[in-house]
């Protein structure tokens, strides 16, 4: 026992330390079988991952489990800018991973887990060679990392009802970097640079329940609270003009604060045979929660025209699909799925630092499982429909007006080891 904790521990640091966030708040599920059944797994879902997916899962593992999750992303986001110029995120690769592992503590009857992933992110990095009013408009570099520990604790209530709680334990670093245009203020004044750098971490908590209604029929309700993060940190400005020093300063503080969503979720799942088995999701998020960015920057805040905050006034949205598994022997088993996933920004704060609209998410999954160990591999195309978008806010005006394609291919390996 002494020897898996410490495994443990260590895997987790390494595994805080390679993690990557994706490119919108809402990033899709990170193990490969949760991937491949992504619209269906709320009910079904069986590897570790359950923890924080549908933790009164957790009660089907027989045996202490690890699980380690690892993928390659790959984007292509486009924004075609009205009457203007065409650009590109320019760093296509992503290399999420996440780990979980499951402690029976009596058999059958109550369970432990615990969870390091990556739920929330951005990462959006434009060309630096932006030309036009898009150079001061649009930051090159936006990057939101968020890590979720999720302690969870679940137990058998009778032979068809299992309830578990957990808690989110967050912690988020915000970095945002834009060209300055010291010329607007004093003519013939070389541009600089802004950055501001912030993190910080919050708690929520989530429950949920696997109830058996029938024979094969089987019900899970998950809840989860929202999480607020205070950020701190600072704010750097480069090449402030001589006659601005004293009223501008090279380093400030920076605050601000972020809620990730609360959501219920609610998933079916049937055995339509003792091979192959289905399942339903659908799940409200409160979207709402992201209604604006606070940018506090102290005796600096002149240079962001006097705003305190970016509005993002995030709709509620709701997700639903299904996902099927064919178990073809003991060892191996295909799974397939899709989730409809309902687009939150409003046109008029649409930014391209996070490009969105209805997700379209296809996924088909192959498992192997063995004695000990298992190995998950799962193939999954995110297709958005390309968006027009007009009247969206920005300095200088109508910058972020123009179609937006945005596609991600995903190639997700998910490693078991059993004790």
């Amino acid at each position: 026992m002494n020897n898996r904790v410490v495994s443990f521990i260590l895997a987790l640091g390494l595994t805080s330390a390679a993690v990557q966030a994706s490119e919108t708040f809402s990033v899709i599920p990170d193990s490969a079988q949760a991937l491949s059944i992504v619209g269906g797994r709320y009910a079904n879902l069986s590897d570790a991952s359950a923890v924080r997916v549908a933790p009164a899962n957790i009660l089907k593992l027989e045996k202490s489990e690890l699980l380690i999750n690892t993928a390659m992303w790959h984007s292509d986001i486009r924004f075609e800018q009205n009457g203007g110029q065409n650009v590109r995120i320019n760093r296509p690769w992503v290399f999420p991973a996440s780990m979980y592992f499951v402690q029976p503590l009596l058999h059958g009857r109550l369970s432990f887990g615990l969870g390091v992933s990556t739920p929330y992110g951005l990462a959006a990095y434009y060309p630096r060679g932006m030309g036009g009013g898009l150079r001061y408009a649009l930051p090159y570099e936006a990057n939101l990392l968020t890590v979720d520990i999720t302690p969870a604790l679940a137990v058998k209530i009778t032979d068809d009802l299992g309830f578990a709680v957990g808690l989110d334990i967050l912690y988020a670093d915000l970095t945002m970097k834009q060209f300055y245009s010291w010329n607007n203020i004093i003519p013939g004044s070389a541009e600089g640079d802004i950055k501001i750098h912030g993190q910080g971490w919050g708690l929520g908590a989530y429950a949920g329940i696997n109830w058996t209604i029938a024979k094969r029929h089987r019900i899970a309700v998950i809840g989860r609270l929202p999480v607020k993060v205070n950020l701190s940190g600072d704010f750097k400005a480069s090449n402030i003009p001589p006659a601005l020093i004293g009223t501008f300063s090279e380093s400030s503080s920076f605050k601000s604060d972020m809620t990730f969503p609360a959501s219920i979720s609610v998933g079916y799942g049937f055995d339509v045979t003792d091979r192959f088995t289905v399942g339903f999701d659908f799940k409200w998020a409160q979207n709402s929660s992201h209604d604006d960015l606070p940018l506090l920057i102290g005796n600096n805040q002149a240079l962001l025209g006097g705003s305190t905050s970016t509005v993002f006034g995030w709709r509620n949205s709701l997700d639903f699909g299904t996902g099927m598994s064919y178990q073809l022997n003991e060892h191996w088993a295909l799974r397939g799925g899709y989730l409809y996933s309902e687009n939150s920004q409003p046109q008029n704060s649409y930014t391209p630092l996070i490009p969105g609209n209805d997700r379209h998410v296809f996924s088909l999954g192959v498992g192997w499982r063995g004695k000990t160990r298992g190995v998950d591999l799962t193939y999954s195309c995110v297709y958005y429909p390309a968006r027009v978008i007009s009247g969206a806010a920005s300095n200088p005006p109508n910058q972020y007006d123009g179609t937006y394609k945005h596609q991600w291919q995903v190639l997700a390996v998910s490693f078991t080891q059993r004790f």
